[in-house]
């Protein structure tokens, strides 16, 4: 009996987990949607809440680690990640790219700009500034938990309120390994956890399915409205960032299972680390065998979305690659199974 209940509580935990990856799914897909469809409305709307989605995700499935084992888990699983794309783009940057991208940038130049994990530095594959910056975010957060625990107080929560008020209220200069970015983006990891402890999912599913869809189109509708009239600064940027956020969470509860979704959720670290050069190239060729400018290109929304998803092809195919053949690029060992 015991034995049953074990595995029917770890079959549950499979399921909160899965649209969990779907939830990733729809982020990285507008995560690169974002960065090659050139509209001004658009683009506040999916910037307003895209990169702290997966803060929130990474939050929901956190789970309290020893704070000496969690920052070698997260050495190996983004730090390691993080310089290994960075070379590859950066050699790849120097032979091939260079030639005609408009910001030139040396070698050396470029794994300054690697090692010093800023946004500014990395023109070379600027979308690898979220490695560093998760990184302080999910250990500091661990870290806080844990000393927190040792004297019995929850460290997190008013220390997390601080860093965010910190972020809104003073600013910040731009500091190594986005630990600028960290003082705001770990309230959404936070929140994250918060949902998943209070088990805010099993609270929306014992609502009926049409109340969930109201709810989906309300929030998208204030989400999409709140970023048009670009009322996201300050304070309102956490509060347009969780419309999105929640309209997109509750969608993937309603969903339950995609496995398109659920797949590009599992392996979106590697999706972010290679679609800047791969949507790049695709968009080039496009513009050549149309003989249209690359702007133009990128302003066809039916355009835009078929490069999309092709792009997402392709890293599919890159990861299948990397898994194959490179599994510590990604912190697994060969054969390991994607979890």
């Amino acid at each position: 009996m015991t034995e049953n209940r074990s595995r029917a509580n770890i079959f549950i935990e499979q399921n909160r987990f899965s649209y969990i990856d779907i939830l990733r799914g729809i982020g990285i897909f507008f995560v690169v949607l974002g960065h090659i469809y050139y509209n001004d409305v658009t683009y506040r709307w999916i910037y307003s809440f895209h990169m702290p989605l997966f803060f929130f995700a990474a939050g929901w499935v956190y789970k309290e680690k020893p704070i000496r084992d969690d920052i070698k888990k997260r050495l190996q699983t983004i730090v390691r990640p993080y310089f290994c794309f960075g070379m590859a783009t950066i050699l790849y940057w120097q032979l091939f790219e260079k030639s005609f991208r408009s910001a030139d940038i040396s070698f050396i130049q470029a794994i300054e700009g690697l090692v010093s994990g800023m946004y500014e530095h990395l023109s070379f594959n600027v979308h690898l500034w979220f490695l560093p910056c998760f990184f302080i975010v999910t250990v500091l957060f661990n870290a806080l938990v844990r000393i927190g625990k040792k004297y019995r107080y929850d460290l997190s929560f008013p220390v997390v309120l601080c860093m965010s008020a910190i972020y809104i209220f003073a600013g910040l200069p731009s500091l190594p390994w986005g630990i600028d970015k960290a003082f705001g983006y770990i309230l959404f990891y936070k929140i994250g956890s918060f949902f998943s402890l209070s088990k805010a999912d099993k609270r929306l599913q014992a609502h009926p399915i049409s109340y969930q869809r109201v709810c989906i189109v309300f929030l998208l509708t204030m989400s999409f409205f709140f970023s048009y009239c670009s009322i996201n600064q300050g304070i309102m940027w956490y509060v347009t960032a969780m419309l999105g956020i929640v309209s997109a969470w509750i969608f993937s509860v309603l969903l339950h299972k995609n496995r398109i979704l659920e797949y590009l959720g599992k392996i979106s670290l590697v999706i972010l680390c290679v679609h800047g050069p791969v949507y790049r190239i695709l968009i080039k060729v496009v513009s050549i065998l149309l003989c249209w400018s690359t702007d133009a290109v990128r302003e066809n929304f039916i355009l835009s979305l078929l490069l999309t998803v092709l792009t997402l092809a392709l890293c599919g195919i890159c990861f299948q690659i990397i898994k194959r053949f490179f599994p510590w690029c990604i912190g697994r060992q060969r054969n390991k199974a994607v979890v």
